[in-house]
Formats: structure tokens, sequence, C-alpha cells
């Protein structure tokens, strides 16, 4: 289970292991209040060169392993949500993606939108992508995401 927090990335990279992680009060699945640490887990974001170390917990009563994560980050992606869309963006109203992106990786994200736009909300959207975007966070959903 993914669990979004308030962190500072740079201070991650700095301090790694000793970087002062707030602990969940509880267990997100069955509400148990004891939480043991899990160690770290290492993963990539966009403008650092080297993989941060986030921390995990686990409940002791149902097995839940809980991974803290950086507010403003969908999972499984290195990019902030705010430059997901604003690229995303961009492409929509100019037809060029912006300086300094990779176009490979932004043309996933516009296809794999356009695709969970048509599996929820349907093909009268497909005119609307921005707004889908964020409907489709409204409903729980990973506009980018390229499962359904």
């Amino acid at each position: 289970m993914i669990l979004p927090v308030t962190a500072n990335l740079k201070e991650i990279e700095e301090k790694g292991r000793n970087y002062q992680w707030v602990r969940p009060e509880f267990c997100l699945r069955c509400r148990g209040i004891h939480l043991w640490g899990h160690g770290f887990v290492g993963s990539w974001f966009d403008g650092y060169s080297r993989v941060l170390l986030l921390r995990r917990y686990r409940c002791p009563l149902c097995g839940c392993i809980i991974k803290l994560r950086p507010k403003g980050y969908f999972k499984r992606f290195q990019a902030k949500i705010e430059t997901i869309r604003f690229h995303i963006a961009r492409r929509l109203k100019t037809g060029k993606w912006p300086q300094g992106c990779s176009c490979s990786r932004c043309r996933h994200w516009l296809s794999a939108l356009k695709r969970q736009t048509m599996a929820h909300l349907g093909i009268e959207w497909i005119g609307h992508l921005s707004e889908a975007f964020d409907r489709l966070i409204e409903m729980g959903k990973v506009p980018v995401s390229r499962s359904i």
C-alpha cells in the first residue's frame, strides 16, 4: 500500500536513511496502531541522478506493508503530476511537445490518457482530454497509467 506524505526530495537525497519520515498513526488496512519499521526501498524521481530511499512500515496484525511516497506523484511514476499535466496540456493546445521533454515518454502519457478516458468516461470525453485528466484523478484513477 502506498501512502502519499509531505516530504522533501532534496532532503531525502542528502540524508538518505537519516531522513525523518512521519510515521503513520495506524495501519491503512486494519486500523491497527502498532507499525514496525520495514526498511527502505529505492525509487527513481525526475531530476535526481540516483535512487532515493523511501521508508516502509509493516503492520504486525494484518501484514500490510505501507510505503511512504512524496505527495504529487502517481505510484510507479517518476515525474510529478503537474509536469505530466503540463506536457499533455501544451501538446493539446499547440500541437507540439514542450522543450526539454522526452517525446516518446510524453506520447506514452497521451496514449494512455486516451485509453483511460475511453475506458472510464466514454468517447464523448476524447475532445476534452485536459478535463478528462482531472476527472480521472477525481475518480481515483491514474489517468496516464497503461493498465486499465
